[in-house]
């Protein structure tokens, strides 16, 4: 087996590239090295992963036209000299250049797909649709995800769902080092932490920060407080919204926090808030930031539009209507103020991460679709 994997971006902190750094380290781990070739559009800039990563093509950034000519050719240079067996789209935006590829080299076209990119406010363009709907195998972070692309008849067949997964060895319930987070300006409290991490700008308010904000300010004043960890055009809008709130005492803005500090971050909290919301432009697959929390043994509290709603089940947290605060409220009070509840909810989080979202389970499923293939293939052109 010989994977051409093209992928935008695999540096910046964002979902699809966690979900492409953790799906390169496990075909590379369990396929072997030397069947993966990864050419990346974008390359590296200030304030990615810390950790390295190989790959045998990174562009230039910011992106410009001269570098994605660049990426193209590079991807025609590597196409005709490996002959891939496999050409893998890590988004589809590339799907229709995976697609070409892959029919030159009489190749297996695989197709990630996560959720946001495929309704946007003005639809997805033609050729993307047309490229999906080629691919020989599309391969979806969750059920949401593959049944809105089932629903659209999108894909030749059922998409494959691997599920996005936590890194449980680093993820783990502990104590935070508090030494470690003086310089986000988190210090440990007496008041029932709620944290948000994730992007702060425009095209991510469905995540739900603003709501948080207003989850908190109902909410008593001497035993809440929430955290705010990201960055993001949308932080000067929230931090006016905490003073037009009056929360200015009870709200703290971390900025960008560092891949070392991160487990050290969700430990530092009691609960952890994404409640995002579904429409044009809006709407998440299956989000890491939760995972992870939950792997660190935090109940979460997430929407029940998108692919969100196959974090949990039953317990381990909260899932319903994102515009239901009152609800919201209700399960925050009584995870501060019923022990036993709240150990109970802790406990549930950390073993559905450990039990469905573990790296063990992800590369073991994505090996074996990506075996799969060959047959899946083989059938159609019989």
């Amino acid at each position: 087996m010989r994977i051409l994997y093209l992928t935008p971006g695999v540096f910046d902190k964002g979902g699809i590239s966690r979900y492409g750094r953790y799906q390169i380290r496990a075909l590379r781990e369990a396929l072997g090295a030397e069947t993966l070739r990864v050419l990346s559009l974008l390359g590296r800039q200030p304030g990615d992963f810390e950790a390295p990563l190989e790959v045998d093509f990174a562009g230039a950034m910011p992106r410009q036209l001269g570098s994605t000519l660049l990426f193209i050719g590079e991807a025609i240079r590597q196409s005709a000299a490996y002959r891939p067996t496999h050409v893998l789209s890590a988004h589809v935006h590339l799907g229709p250049l995976a697609l070409a590829l892959a029919r030159a080299t009489r190749a297996t076209y695989v197709q990630n797909v996560y959720g946001l990119e495929l309704w946007p406010r003005n639809g997805m363009a033609f050729t993307r649709r047309m490229a999906l709907k080629a691919a020989d195998i599309v391969i979806s972070d969750c059920h949401a995800t593959a049944d809105f692309v089932e629903d659209r008849n999108w894909s030749r067949r059922p998409p494959v769902v691997i599920w996005d997964c936590v890194d449980t060895e680093r993820f783990t319930p502990a104590a935070p080092s508090w030494a470690a987070l003086e310089k986000y300006g988190l210090r440990k409290t007496q008041r029932f932490r709620l944290l948000f991490l994730g992007r702060i700008s425009s095209g991510s308010r469905h995540k739900g920060f603003q709501r948080l904000l207003e989850l908190l300010a109902l909410l008593p004043a001497d035993g809440f407080e929430a955290v705010i960890a990201g960055k993001g055009d949308w932080t000067r809008m929230l931090v006016e919204k905490v003073a037009a709130l009056g929360l200015e005492d009870r709200v703290t803005f971390t900025g960008a926090i560092a891949e070392p500090d991160l487990a050290d971050t969700y430990r530092s909290a009691d609960a952890f808030y994404l409640v995002s919301e579904r429409g044009p432009s809006m709407g998440e697959g299956i989000p890491l930031a939760p995972m992870e929390a939950m792997a660190c043994g935090l109940p979460v509290l997430v929407g029940n539009q998108d692919g969100s709603r196959e974090l949990l089940v039953r317990r381990g947290g909260w899932c319903g209507d994102p515009t239901d605060l009152r609800e919201q409220r209700e399960y925050v009070v009584r995870l501060a103020t019923d022990n036993q509840f709240r150990a109970s909810e802790q406990k549930a989080a950390y073993e559905r991460a450990a039990d469905a979202f573990a790296y063990a389970r992800f590369k073991n499923e994505l090996a074996t679709a990506m075996r799969q293939t060959m047959f899946a293939r083989e059938t159609d052109r019989g």
